[in-house]
């Protein structure tokens, strides 16, 4: 039987710069994923894909006023 794996979507490199410099923003994604601020800091500076879990697109999306279609690259 073969595996699925899911791909998931990089943010725009505008979204990170976004979590990067927005400290009420990496409370709430920090909260979501139940990790520090800082390790939040971190997984933006290396663009990770967890940013991509719809929780948390919904939570940049709620924060930042975008729509959560315009903050992955397709």
């Amino acid at each position: 039987m073969a595996t699925r794996t899911i791909k998931r979507k990089k943010l725009k490199d505008e979204i990170y710069d976004i979590i990067r410099n927005d400290i009420p923003l990496r409370h709430k994604i920090g909260k979501q994923l139940n990790i520090e601020v800082q390790s939040v800091y971190q997984s933006a500076a290396r663009k990770s894909t967890k940013f991509s879990l719809p929780i948390i697109l919904e939570v940049i999306s709620k924060h930042t006023g975008l729509p959560k279609e315009e903050l992955t690259n397709v």
